[in-house]
């Protein structure tokens, strides 16, 4: 289920399953610069929620009443934090009555979901084994690091599999992995803020940094120039699309596809419905006023710098 405001603050307190597989660099969703924003706090509020993690949250539910049917009842919707480590996780829930010795009292449930809106792009095994992705691996032993147990299970919905139920055991190096990098990243980057080297956010966390109006700081020239170059070679990469895209459509004539020893190249017709703005605010501009929001967003531009006269 979605995390509730309390919890939301709580994170900002100590690292999470999430955040000790990203410190590790085994998430692809997620870096070691990314959770040094969040704990540091540099961040404003996210404004939208990914789709995929709104049909995770939507499935979760479901997934946990599968894995009652497999394990037993279970206590949702868990915090356990590891004592004298900062440390802590919300559990998607925990083992409270075990079902026919298939777990234990106290074993954390984590679901999961993947491939809900198109293929799987992690690698998932055998069913019943610890097969998963190295970052849901590392996020199971902090689970069990923080409710002191030797299994997590893992229920998941897999586009193209459904329901299946994973099992990892708990292993004394990856437990002291973890331990040693929390407390490391802790003291050396969120008490200290100093943010972490050689690794960079996500963009589109980058974007939610606070900044300070009308602050300057200098930046070399060698970050700048790489950036403008990278914008110039993405222009001309544009207009040589533009152009070999040209040269298929009149290769194409009148017809609507063509076939070479490659494939197929079609050009056919498609459509969408929308709203025709302008139409709306001439005919009915009350209805327009009232539906019309303000979005602020920030754009990165480059101005060169002025020569002085001699």
């Amino acid at each position: 289920m979605p995390i509730t405001d309390e919890q939301r603050e709580q994170r900002k307190t100590r690292l999470g399953s999430t955040d000790i597989a990203a410190i590790l660099g085994v998430d692809h969703f997620k870096t070691a610069y990314d959770v040094y924003l969040e704990k540091t706090d540099k961040l404003e509020e996210e404004k939208k929620v990914e789709e995929y993690k709104k049909a995770g949250n939507m499935f979760e539910d479901g997934i946990l009443t599968y894995a009652e049917q497999q394990l037993g009842k279970l206590a949702r919707n868990q915090f356990r934090k590891a004592e004298g480590l900062p440390i802590g996780s919300n559990i998607d829930a925990i083992v409270v009555e075990p079902l026919n010795g298939e777990a234990s009292a106290g074993d954390p449930v984590d679901a999961k979901t993947a491939g809900l809106y198109g293929p799987l792009v992690e690698e998932w095994g055998e069913e019943g084994t610890d097969q998963v992705p190295d970052r849901i691996l590392i996020q199971g032993h902090v689970h069990m690091l923080c409710t002191e147990a030797d299994v997590c299970h893992i229920p998941t919905f897999l586009g193209g599999r459904g329901f299946k139920m994973f099992r990892i055991n708990r292993d004394k190096e990856v437990i002291d992995l973890i331990k040693k990098s929390a407390i490391e990243f802790w003291d050396k980057h969120v008490l200290a803020d100093v943010p972490p080297e050689d690794v960079l956010p996500n963009l589109e966390l980058i974007k939610r940094i606070r900044r300070e109006p009308e602050s300057v700081v200098d930046v070399s020239d060698e970050l700048v120039q790489k950036w403008l170059e990278t914008k110039d070679a993405l222009s001309i990469a544009k207009k040589a699309d533009e152009e070999a895209k040209k040269a298929v459509l009149a290769a194409l004539g009148t017809a609507e596809a063509g076939k070479c020893g490659l494939g197929m190249a079609t050009y056919l017709s498609q459509s969408r419905s929308g709203i025709d703005s302008k139409k709306l605010k001439e005919e009915q501009p009350e209805i327009a006023k009232k539906y019309t929001t303000l979005t602020s967003f920030r754009v990165l531009r480059f101005k060169k710098e002025k020569v002085k006269a001699q």
